[in-house]
């Protein structure tokens, strides 16, 4: 079959660390054998990206379900996002942190059912998360699990702008919600995850795409998780989650909250996500170090994707998100990945984020 503008070439193998279940799965499918990019690679092609609408595999995130008479009360004293503003069928970004404000984990979380919640997080970070989460859970009639090695999770992205209705009517579909405008969060249970993955072709006219490509959707959104490299090292307003409806100051009281709310009203935000680009043989992984022309390290890498066509020259176009010191003249800043040596190849540009931040707290 001849290769397409939105195909990329690859491995006919699910990549290393794939549990069993998604390497079958992946692998039966030979439509993606000649498209996709696999995330453990961290590449994508640019071009099959903007090619409208497509599905994701994310063997690479999990899920955590809170359920129970208590669900809703424990996670209001836990988390960020105001569980009491939520209905039935909404989702939010929140995180959940150590008293001294630092993350734990961060995810979109969604309201099954008044008593049942799902928290949507890179499947590496579930480890540090849950037993963070039980630790306080001890006296709540909530019960808190880890259901990812039972669910094939999706991300969709699509040219209609309302197309929920259209996945009410997809039996398979266990749950689904939208995370940013045109893009989809869909689960299903794993034994149904064949007849969702066909009804959601079928009806929305969808092709695949790597798990990648989904990281660097939401990169060119500026929305960044905590990964595993990156537990308990950024406070929320470091991922710019103030500006990206992920805190409410209005609820009340939740572990950590009192360094966040100290750091709204009485403090500046010292560090900030930004945007960054540069060309490197591979993606720096999340938590990597970035220095400046002191070789002084001012920052940590939240995640990155490379676009990496086939055909192309090893070095390739690098996208990802960072946070850095802020100062006065850090757009001019020099920097470079701690792991490569200072040069012209190795240097970060910054890059615009898709919303704004005020001058006074950028």
């Amino acid at each position: 079959m001849a290769t397409t503008p939105t195909e990329q070439t690859s491995s006919s193998a699910a990549p290393a660390g794939v549990d069993t279940w998604w390497q079958t799965f992946l692998n039966s499918r030979a439509e993606l054998q000649a498209q996709i990019s696999w995330h453990s690679d961290q590449s994508y092609c640019a071009d099959a990206v903007t090619h409208g609408a497509a599905l994701f595999p994310l063997h690479h995130y999990g899920l955590i379900r809170v359920e129970g008479p208590d669900a809703a009360s424990f996670l209001q004293g836990q988390l960020t996002v105001d569980i009491d503003s939520l209905n039935t069928g909404d989702a939010s970004l929140g995180a959940h942190c150590d008293p001294k404000g630092r993350m734990h984990a961060s995810f979109y979380i969604y309201q099954q059912r008044e008593d049942s919640f799902l928290l949507f997080m890179p499947l590496a970070v579930i480890a540090t998360a849950l037993p963070a989460l039980n630790k306080y859970a001890v006296f709540s009639k909530a019960e808190l699990t880890d259901i990812s090695a039972s669910q094939a999770i999706f991300g969709l992205t699509t040219d209609q702008t309302a197309n929920g209705n259209q996945l009410d009517n997809i039996t398979a579909i266990h749950c689904h919600f939208e995370i940013d405008p045109g893009m989809r969060i869909v689960v299903c249970e794993r034994e149904q995850a064949q007849n969702c993955a066909n009804a959601l072709m079928d009806s929305q006219s969808l092709h695949w795409q790597g798990s990648a490509a989904w990281e660097s959707l939401l990169i060119a959104r500026g929305i960044g998780l905590v990964q595993a490299a990156t537990v308990g090292e950024f406070i929320p307003q470091m991922l710019n989650y103030d500006f990206l409806e992920g805190i409410s100051f209005t609820k009340g009281c939740y572990t950590g909250q009192e360094i966040i709310a100290r750091m709204k009203y009485r403090g500046k935000v010292k560090r900030r996500c930004v945007g960054f680009r540069t060309e490197a043989a591979h993606a720096p992984a999340p938590g990597s170090e970035i220095i400046d022309q002191r070789q002084s390290v001012v920052g940590l890498v939240v995640n990155a994707a490379a676009e990496h066509p086939p055909g192309v020259s090893p070095v390739t176009k690098i996208n990802g998100l960072a946070v850095l010191k802020s100062t006065e003249d850090s757009s001019d800043a020099a920097l470079w990945l701690a792991s490569t040596q200072p040069d012209s190849a190795a240097k970060i540009t910054l890059t615009a984020l898709p919303y704004a931040i005020p001058k006074d707290d950028a």
